[in-house]
C-alpha cells in the first residue's frame, strides 16, 4: 500500500495541464522516486472524477475512481498521485465521495493558484472554447457582478466562480478531517524558467522528481484575442452540437488552425474595473492563505496587489480584420476536410462566420 496519496486539485488555468503532462511522461522517474501517477493518464483520472459527479448517489457506479483507489492500495511505494482540477469543484457533501474510499491512507492536497490578472483572460479563453458567447468586455462585467445583478446567474459568472473560487476551495478541503495537509503552490510569472512550476509541484508533493526530463511535457494550446472572439461569434450557431462532439472538433481546430495565428493577434487586456477585480481576488487569496497558515511553495508575491492600476477605462475590441482572418482560416480548414475548393468568402463578418459554421457542421458531421 502506498504510504500516502497526493491529490492535486487545481485550480483551473494554473499550469495543471503542464504538471499532468509531466507526470504522464515521467513514469520511470516517478518509479525511482517511489511515486506513481495513478491510472497512468489524465484521461483515466478525468473520467473517474466525472463519474463521481454524474452519479453522486450511486457509489457502485464509481468504478473508475475505485480503480484509482485500489491501485494506490496495491502500490508498494511512497505516494500515489492524482492530478485533476475538477476535484476543486467538489462541494462539502461531495468531498466524502472522493475521500472516503481512501480510508486508512493519509491524503495530502496540493492546490496550484495563479495571478488573477493572468487567470481571468485565460478563463475567458476556456469559456469561448466551450460554447461561451460573451465578448471580452461583457465577460468582464458579468464575472464582476453586484450581488443583486442578474449577471450573477449568467453562465460566465457561474463558470468563473466555480473555476477560480480559490478561497472556497481552501476552506472546504482544509476543513475536512480526512485531509492531512494542504499546500499552496503559486504559479511563477511568465519570466520564470519553464521547469519552475514542476519543481514547485514536486516540492509540495514531497516527491523528489524535480530532475525529470520535460521536453515531452505539453501545455494547453493557447489562442490569441481575435481567434477567441471568432469562437464566441461561432458558438451560437453550434449550440445544438453535443458537447463531446464539439470538444472533439474544437481540439484540432484550435491546435492546427487558430493557434498559429496567436503571435499576431495579441491578448485581451483588462480594463480598469477588471484590473481592480483581479487585484481584489489576489488580495483575498493572499489573506486566506496567511490566515489559514497554509504551507506555500513559491511566493505570494506571484499574486500581485498593485496600488496603482495602469489600465484603460474600456477594454479594446480585437481588430476586425484579424477576427475575419480567423474565420477565413477556419472556413478553409473545413473545406479541405471536405475535399472542396473554397469559393469566395462572404463580405460581411456575420455571413463569413455563418458560412464557417455551415462547413464545420458538414466536415465534423454535426448535423443540420
Amino acid at each position: 500500500m502506498a504510504e500516502r496519496v497526493v491529490l492535486h486539485i487545481g485550480t483551473m488555468k494554473s499550469g495543471t495541464s503542464f504538471v499532468q503532462s509531466a507526470l504522464m511522461s515521467s513514469p520511470e522517474v516517478l518509479d525511482r522516486a517511489g511515486a506513481r501517477y495513478l491510472g497512468g493518464t489524465f484521461g483515466r483520472q478525468a473520467k473517474a472524477v466525472r463519474d463521481v459527479y454524474r452519479r453522486p448517489t450511486r457509489p457502485r457506479r464509481h468504478q473508475r475512481w475505485q480503480a484509482l483507489v485500489d491501485e494506490a492500495r496495491d502500490f508498494d511505494g511512497e505516494a500515489g498521485i492524482i492530478s485533476m482540477e475538477f476535484l476543486g469543484f467538489a462541494s462539502d457533501d461531495q468531498l466524502s465521495l472522493f475521500l472516503d474510499p481512501f480510508a486508512g491512507l493519509p491524503v495530502d492536497v496540493v492546490l496550484t493558484v495563479r495571478d488573477q490578472f493572468r487567470a481571468i483572460p485565460a478563463q475567458w479563453q476556456t469559456f469561448t472554447r466551450n460554447f461561451g458567447t460573451d465578448d471580452w468586455a461583457t465577460y468582464l462585467r458579468r464575472i464582476d457582478h453586484a450581488p443583486w445583478s442578474p449577471d450573477r446567474k449568467s453562465r460566465a459568472a457561474r463558470t468563473f466562480s466555480r473555476a477560480q473560487d480559490v478561497v472556497g476551495v481552501l476552506d472546504r478541503w482544509s476543513a475536512d478531517p480526512r485531509v492531512g495537509s494542504l499546500t499552496v503552490v503559486t504559479l511563477p510569472g511568465p519570466e520564470a524558467p519553464r521547469e519552475e512550476l514542476w519543481h514547485r509541484f514536486c516540492t509540495a508533493a514531497r516527491v523528489p522528481v524535480g530532475d525529470a526530463v520535460l521536453e515531452e511535457a505539453k501545455e494547453n494550446t493557447s489562442l490569441g484575442y481575435a481567434s477567441c472572439d471568432f469562437l464566441r461569434r461561432l458558438n451560437p450557431l453550434l449550440e445544438d452540437v453535443k458537447p463531446r462532439l464539439y470538444r472533439k472538433g474544437m481540439r484540432p481546430l484550435a491546435r492546427d488552425v487558430l493557434a498559429p495565428l496567436r503571435e499576431t493577434e495579441g491578448r485581451p487586456e483588462l480594463d480598469r474595473r477588471g484590473a481592480a477585480f483581479a487585484r481584489g481576488l489576489n488580495q483575498r487569496i493572499r489573506d486566506a492563505v496567511r490566515t489559514g497558515g497554509y504551507d506555500v511553495v513559491g511566493t505570494l508575491d506571484d499574486l500581485p496587489v498593485p496600488v496603482e492600476l495602469d489600465h484603460p477605462e474600456q477594454a479594446a475590441a480585437p481588430a476586425s480584420e484579424l477576427v475575419r482572418r480567423a474565420a477565413e482560416c477556419t472556413r478553409e480548414h473545413a473545406a479541405r476536410m471536405l475535399g472542396k475548393d473554397v469559393r469566395q468568402a462572404p463580405q460581411g463578418l456575420d455571413d463569413l462566420v455563418a458560412d464557417s459554421a455551415r462547413l464545420l457542421r458538414r466536415a465534423y458531421r454535426w448535423g443540420r
